[in-house]
């Protein structure tokens, strides 16, 4: 349900231009003119940039609560949570998000990260291939981040220590998850892709 309030529209303005207390406080004031889903978690995400994880989660809890069968609730709260040092409540919540949408492939690509992170190498290997299958605006994407992986698994083969630098790579692509739940629509993904590549990489 995105909402047409004034305030929720500066808000997503300010957040484009990076500008977060600025959004923050647009998205206070359209909350207090109504509750909306949307509006608490793009708010989430404005805590996450400003370093504030606990607000952030509340506010995704809450999206949460008020759809709880919108998928997309769950993906974004697996992000924080995982930020948070909550791997395995990141990895439930991206399998409940896969739960109600299956052809996402994001949520499987973010649900591999975990799984690699945590050891769960073969587990991980499926989800990276069904997010591959599933590719659809993200087709560019997934053909980077692919060949990424056949470079990582060269290496395993081969015995070497994968580096770092790719497993930021492939963080990436959960960064841009976020932004996927919040804009919900493949149009609006889309229209914030170069946003997202130039904007939101790892420090």
């Amino acid at each position: 349900m995105i909402s047409s309030n004034p305030h929720y529209i500066s808000g997503r303005k300010k957040f484009e231009v990076q500008d977060y207390a600025g959004a923050l406080s647009d998205y206070n004031l359209s909350l207090e003119a109504e509750e909306n889903p949307n509006v608490y978690s793009e708010r989430a995400v404005v805590y996450y940039f400003l370093k504030q994880l606990d607000n952030s989660l509340a506010d995704m809890d809450h999206a949460a609560e008020l759809e709880p069968e919108n998928p997309y609730r769950y993906s974004s709260r697996a992000y924080i949570r995982d930020a948070m040092g909550d791997t395995e409540g990141a990895i439930i919540d991206y399998q409940k998000a896969i739960h109600l949408d299956p052809e996402d492939s994001i949520a499987h690509n973010n649900l591999g990260l975990l799984q690699e992170k945590l050891g769960y190498k073969e587990k991980a290997k499926k989800n990276y291939e069904r997010a591959d299958q599933l590719a659809d605006v993200d087709k560019l994407l997934n053909k980077i981040h692919t060949e990424q992986r056949n470079e990582s698994i060269e290496r395993e083969q081969q015995r070497e220590q994968p580096k770092e630098a790719s497993r930021e790579e492939r963080e990436e692509l959960s960064i841009v998850a976020i932004l996927r739940n919040t804009f919900l629509t493949k149009t609006g993904f889309k229209e914030y892709l170069a946003f997202i590549r130039n904007g939101f990489k790892r420090q």
